[in-house]
């Protein structure tokens, strides 16, 4: 019998650790703009098709879901995937650069995984809650709203920068990018931790883990850029982790 959720869990830990190798493989968008088969997408569209089916697989599942506190997870998984599927690309700066669609196809494929494992994983949760739950899931809600707030603040203060001069790349400053060269990706890093807590479930830690890799991985070849482009980059400016990576 095909288990989906089997599959899911072991394509995304793959890309959890593949992650490290795209500097290895030349491949990657925005500032690391490399591929191997010459086909690029509109970068509003390339976003929309690889984050959609976080989005479609809650409307395929829509009928099912019984609100409830136990279904909260659901409610923002969806929260930031409207962001990112809907809000986000209609505000992309006009000078952003193509994805390569090789990026677009792997990230399809991680998204297709992840959006089902996460929606089926909490769909039939009935748990009866008790005060400790409570108060991880109200902590849980703080931090993923705290998340998701500096995540937008950090992705306007990149676009404002686009719109300054659309060919030349400037410092990041302001919020998160205060502590670290990649603000937007520690805020996002932030908002997932916050899922976890208030999911509780094995596969809110795995989204949680997989995105601590993934974007480290990428904060960390940002850093390096950034480092090697400015002669005055702030020295006590991390990658990813405050004071520490």
């Amino acid at each position: 019998m095909f288990d989906f959720q089997l599959i899911s869990i072991i394509i995304i830990l793959g890309f959890s650790l593949a992650a490290w190798t795209a500097d290895l493989l030349k491949i990657g968008y925005g500032k690391h703009l490399s591929h191997y088969m010459k086909l690029t997408l509109p970068p509003r569209i390339g976003w929309i098709l690889y984050e959609c089916p976080n989005l479609i697989w809650f409307i395929y599942f829509l009928s099912d879901i019984r609100f409830d506190l136990n279904k909260l997870p659901i409610l923002l998984f969806v929260a930031h995937y409207f962001n990112r599927v809907i809000i986000y690309p209609l505000r992309l700066s006009p000078f952003a650069r193509p994805i390569p669609i090789e990026v677009v196809s792997s990230a399809m494929l991680f998204t297709t995984c992840n959006g089902y494992l996460q929606i089926s994983t909490h769909l039939n949760l009935d748990y009866q809650l008790h005060i400790f739950d409570y108060l991880r899931i109200l902590f849980g809600i703080l931090i993923f709203l705290y998340g998701m707030n500096s995540n937008i603040k950090c992705d306007n203060i990149l676009r404002s920068l686009k719109k300054q001069n659309s060919n030349e790349y400037k410092i990041p400053y302001g919020n998160l990018f205060e502590l670290v060269s990649s603000g937007h990706y520690l805020g996002e890093i932030i908002e997932w931790f916050g899922y976890f807590l208030v999911s509780g479930q094995w596969s809110g830690f795995l989204f949680f883990f997989s995105t601590l890799s993934i974007l480290s991985a990428r904060a960390v070849s940002t850093h390096k850029w950034y480092k090697n482009k400015f002669d005055n980059y702030p020295k006590q400016r991390k990658a990813i982790i405050p004071f520490i990576l």
